[in-house]
């Protein structure tokens, strides 16, 4: 059954409390753990300040799929501003132009040909996911702020490069200090999301990962990941089918390693008969790409690792697993961070080896056959 993800004020934690609290007269940085309800937190935030401020404020996230993701809470909420991902941000004040269905930016230039970036500003900026921007762009979200802004970020989930690569976010605020800028640090420790089962099968593949700590772990399920063998690859996309209709599965995400893969397994889906919605990007033809995401529906959700960052579903689907390929280095990450997108049943499906670093975690942290069973505590 779809999660709804939305909590209320009754339901935050001390730490989740402090922050909602916190004045809206100091620009904040909240950093956590995956779950911990950092973009909740960031939806209650708007809401607030839209209640105590007035409509002055802007939602920011890294990537589109988040960012219609979010949008689907914008309404329960009573937002009246719509969120944008960060390229949209950038040029939201430009005209959109369209073509053979299609739709492109129409970008200002200047004298030397080289884009004019908009930067819109408002009283309040809001930035999810503030790990995976560079240095430069969080500069230009300080710089379109007028009174305060508030950044959330992951401790451990940055896949796109950008403020990681050069200092954990909790040194965000010291990075902003040595500016001239002040802010208040707050940090969230409790995941809600991951149930234990599952977090500590896929602590064998995170990178750079805190030590374990079983303890943050708050949710109650406890569904043992499945890692799921079969004679090719057409049969497991028979099985995806079979298994979500077997358990009437309404939140389920089928992640693969890229676009080309989210275009064959959901056109294989849609030939068996399944509705399903894509999102993928076409390299060589813009206009080929295809984004029907709609988080309102229940349709299953077909897209890449890096798509799915910052998204939650009742079941993940992993097929073609072996061939997953950790040749860039960053490829495990991003494993990581779909593995951890469930909050409750976890597929990881192969039918030749289970590649590394799959093929080292005991087995006594997965099952081999599809079944309700639970893991007993280890």
């Amino acid at each position: 059954m779809k999660k709804d993800w939305m909590i209320k004020e009754s339901e935050l934690d001390d730490d989740q409390l402090k922050v909602f609290k916190a004045t809206l007269d100091k620009s904040c940085i909240v950093s956590g753990c995956a779950g911990s309800g950092k973009s909740v937190l960031a939806l209650i935030k708007a809401q607030r300040l839209q209640k105590e401020r007035g409509n002055s404020y802007q939602i920011i996230v890294f990537t589109k799929a988040l960012c219609g993701y979010m949008n689907s809470g914008r309404k329960e909420l009573e937002l009246v501003n719509e969120f944008m991902y960060h390229e949209e941000w950038r040029w939201k004040k430009y005209l959109k132009h369209y073509r053979n269905g299609k739709s492109f930016w129409v970008y200002e230039r200047d004298d030397s040909g080289n884009k004019i970036p908009n930067r819109p500003k408002s009283d309040y900026v809001i930035v999810d996911e503030i790990q995976d921007f560079e240095e430069e762009e969080i500069m230009e979200f300080v710089q379109a702020t007028r009174k305060n802004f508030f950044f959330f970020g992951d401790t451990a989930q940055s896949i796109y490069g950008g403020l990681k690569n050069t200092m954990p976010v909790q040194n965000i605020g010291h990075m902003l200090y040595q500016k001239g800028i002040d802010s208040k640090d707050w940090e969230l420790y409790r995941n809600y999301r991951l149930p234990l089962p599952v977090a500590r099968y896929i602590q064998y593949v995170g990178v750079d990962l805190p030590p374990f700590d079983e303890s943050i772990y708050k949710s109650p399920e406890k569904t043992v990941p499945y890692v799921l063998r079969y004679a090719d690859p057409d049969s497991q996309i028979t099985a995806i089918k079979k298994i979500r209709g077997d358990h009437d599965f309404t939140d389920v995400a089928i992640l693969v390693p890229s676009g080309e893969l989210v275009k064959q397994i959901g056109e294989s889906l849609i030939s068996l008969g399944l509705n399903v919605e894509m999102k993928y990007d076409d390299k060589e033809d813009f206009r080929n790409s295809k984004n029907n995401l709609n988080f309102a529906t229940t349709n299953p959700k077909v897209m890449t690792y890096h798509s799915a960052k910052g998204l939650q579903f009742e079941a993940v689907f992993l097929p073609y697993i072996d061939s997953f390929m950790d040749d860039r280095g960053d490829d495990s990450k991003a494993l990581y961070v779909a593995m951890s997108r469930t909050y409750r049943y976890l597929y990881v499906m192969y039918s030749g080896q289970l590649p590394q670093p799959l093929c080292n975690i005991p087995s006594i942290l997965f099952k081999t056959t599809e079944s309700d069973e639970e893991v007993e505590d280890i």
